[in-house]
């Protein structure tokens, strides 16, 4: 077997927060429970047949309406309103009107249905059973929740309210998928009843959309007169505004003009091209001119160089210097010939500069003449684009007037055939809808269907109790079987008890050992107990433990109930104490029915009275020590040496002593008695127990090394497969 303080804490935290599914569990779990289910499923039947049984048959007749989309009158007059009859929402509209209240008011009234007996019996279950009624007004009362006085007016008032919800909910429109037909049925405990109201519903509707149709025609002919009127004073305005602007502007032709302005400017756009170009050759020139000024190379002008007279005149110059130039070797420079050489020179040079001069002038004059007909022509084009403009403005408001006046005398034409056709056909509009199939008197009854319902609480009685201990087990934070101790603890299990009744346990288990007046379940709660012992007695076979406490998380895990049926069981074996050793309740005590007039630990403590002395013989075998005192200081008495050594006095006394031992969780007596044993027994109450407290109760038997040996699963419901191998030969 294994003990405690050997175990990994950090396997024990991984353990614990473990969640396995366990479908076989879960299917155990309705096992167990199956009488229980297999009650509330019966009780549920019982009252679903009586219920049922007592519920009035309510009978269905359906008469199917044909809605057409597409209307055979002469002038559509829903055009003015808006409504599309070849659209899918008209079809959901007239489904709507068929639920409408209105038209249901009108069915009632017809039909007189306020007087007829089944909209008359409106008693609920209350009301039907005797008492039951007077019962609930003198309840009310109490809480000032009575019967109020209320006016007659609002009385009735409230009566149609209620009546037309009852009409309501019985009435039901079931529209065809992908048709124009639509099913207006309606429930009543009358299959006549039901009929006639089915037909008159469909009736009113076909009748109520022929007086709308005719109201709405006649409101559209009146309107359409107005229109027509005021369309008149519109185009005769819109006429007048259009011959007041000819006349003021004198734009008769104003087309034509607008052409010829855009001619013209086409025109003097082109010019504008060519004269910027002259200009841009001109301008290159005259820069030739500047810069050749600025460097004194007139001369060398492209210009000047491309002018045949000036070429000319600087073929003189050069003949004129080349004669000087020969002249001067001969003769000096007052010579006649010198001097003439020199004035030919004078007069050739003369000559080139005058004609370099006009060069220059003609450039500049062209340049002159180039910028002044560009500036000409932008004037021109300006002065030509705001005429365009002006034309344009004049074209843009003539074209309004004239498509105001247009467009008012479609208008006119328009509304004047309308109102005419309207006002001719107003009598002859046509119903758009037909009943197709009119209504006949049902033959069985719609509701209830006792048989499909009885099956659908049947079914949901079992769904909802199988479904509801399903939840429980999975939402138990409770150890449930031993799968869980192993997986969640990781302690060995040394048994599962069985939930007996507590008149099996004590009476007869403990104060009876003739097997033949022992039950059943008490056989099986013994030899449950049985393989207990022998768990403790083979976990060290060459040194059996001698000084076994049994302890819990908390009280009610029935752990006294188990020190005193193992006392039983160890005392089949060898002489064995029992010591109750939880003072502040006496579980084992008050279970034997020992007294506190008897003798007990307090005289052992107190040196009073030897061990032998005070012990009380429940069996040949087995002695209790009963706890016939409460100190003031349980803890204290418990933790000092003569308790400890009273202890130790009985072990050598007896084969085996059991320690009932208070629980963990509240008090920390049983972590002191821990000390004083070979093993620790720890019991814990199946799916009760929540797993929190055991883990807090197993880290503090961890801290001070409790030699606990094992778990005992207590209170096991009977049936399980944990446990059932228990009954073998009992049977």
């Amino acid at each position: 077997m294994k003990s405690l303080h050997p175990l990994d804490s950090t396997l024990t935290e991984f353990k614990k927060d473990e969640v396995n599914f366990n479908l076989e569990r879960y299917v155990q779990t309705i096992m167990d429970n199956k009488w229980r289910i297999a009650l509330f499923v019966l009780t549920v039947l019982i009252a679903s047949y009586l219920i049922l049984n007592s519920l009035t048959p309510q009978y269905k007749a359906t008469a199917t309406v044909q809605i057409e989309q597409k209307e055979s009158q002469v002038i559509d007059v829903e055009s003015l309103y808006g409504l599309d009859t070849q659209s899918e929402e008209y079809l959901s509209t007239e489904f709507e009107v068929l639920k409408s209240r209105p038209l249901a008011e009108k069915v009632v009234k017809r039909l007189n249905l306020a007087n007829h007996e089944a909209f008359q019996d409106k008693d609920g279950l209350v009301d039907k059973v005797p008492g039951l009624a007077s019962l609930r007004d003198k309840t009310l009362g109490l809480f000032g929740m009575g019967e109020q006085v209320v006016d007659s007016e609002v009385e009735t008032e409230l009566g149609r309210r209620e009546l037309i919800k009852d009409y309501s909910k019985r009435l039901m429109i079931s529209p065809m998928r992908k048709t124009q037909l639509v099913d207006i049925s309606f429930e009543a405990p009358s299959p006549s009843l039901a009929r006639d109201v089915a037909n008159e519903h469909a009736a009113v509707y076909i009748e109520a959309d022929l007086e709308a149709r005719l109201e709405r025609t006649k409101t559209a002919a009146s309107w359409l007169a107005g229109q027509v009127e005021v369309l008149k004073g519109e185009l005769t305005n819109s006429e007048m505004q259009l011959s007041e602007y000819i006349e003021q502007e004198g734009v008769i032709n104003i087309e034509s003009i607008n052409d010829l302005n855009t001619t013209e400017l086409q025109a003097l756009r082109a010019e504008l091209v060519q004269a910027r170009a002259k200009l841009s050759q001109a301008t290159i020139r005259r820069n030739q001119v500047q810069n050749a000024r600025q460097n004194g190379t007139l001369s060398s002008m492209p210009s000047v160089q491309s002018d045949s007279v000036a070429q000319k005149l600087k073929l003189d110059v050069a003949t004129a210097e080349t004669k000087r130039a020969e002249v001067s070797k001969t003769y000096g420079p007052q010579h006649p010939k010198m001097l003439a050489a020199t004035s030919d020179l004078r007069t050739a040079q003369s000559g080139l500069r005058g004609q370099v001069n006009r060069i220059v002038e003609t450039i500049e004059f062209e340049y002159n003449a180039a910028l002044a007909e560009e500036s000409d022509i932008k004037r021109r084009i300006s002065e030509a684009e705001q005429r365009f403009f002006s034309t344009t403005r004049k074209e843009g408001k003539y074209l309004e007037l004239q498509r105001s006046v247009d467009s008012n005398k479609r208008l006119l034409d328009l509304f004047y055939e309308r109102a005419k056709e309207t006002t001719e056909t107003v009598d002859l509009q046509s119903a758009h809808a037909r009943i197709l199939t009119p209504a006949e008197d049902p033959l069985e009854p719609s509701k209830p269907k006792k048989a499909v319902l009885f099956l659908l609480a049947g079914l949901g009685s079992l769904m909802l109790s199988m479904l509801y201990y399903i939840m429980r087990e999975l939402f138990n934070t409770g150890i449930r079987d031993g799968e869980d101790v192993d997986q969640r603890i990781g302690l060995p299990l040394l048994g599962s008890l069985p939930s007996i009744k507590k008149g099996f346990v004590r009476p007869i288990v403990l104060n009876s050992q003739d097997d033949n007046e022992r039950s059943k379940e008490g056989a099986i709660f013994k030899e449950a107990v049985n393989t207990v012992r022998t768990g403790l007695m083979l976990d060290r076979v060459d040194k059996p433990h001698k000084t076994v406490m049994v302890t819990s998380t908390i009280a009610g895990e029935g752990k006294s109930t188990i020190a005193g049926h193992l006392a039983y069981s160890y005392a089949n074996v060898g002489r064995t104490l029992l010591i109750d050793c939880d003072l502040r309740t006496r579980g084992v005590s008050t279970m034997f029915g020992v007294n506190k007039t008897d003798m007990g630990l307090r005289e052992v403590l107190s040196a009073e009275a030897l061990l032998e002395q005070c012990v009380i013989g429940i069996d040949n075998n087995l002695d209790l020590l009963c706890a016939n005192f409460t100190p003031l200081n349980p803890l204290k008495l418990i933790s000092s040496p003569r308790f400890q050594s009273h202890v130790k006095e009985a072990a050598k006394k007896y084969d085996y002593v059991i320690l009932d031992a208070p629980p963990v969780l509240p008090v920390s007596d049983p972590l002191v008695l821990s000390g004083y044993v070979d093993a620790v027994i720890y019991t814990i109450r199946a799916r009760s127990t929540p797993y929190q407290h055991i883990s807090r109760c197993m880290q503090s038997l961890q801290r001070v090394e409790a030699p606990v040996v094992g778990v005992v699963l207590n209170q096991l419901e009977m049936g399980g497969t944990y446990y059932s191998y228990y009954s073998y030969g009992n049977a």
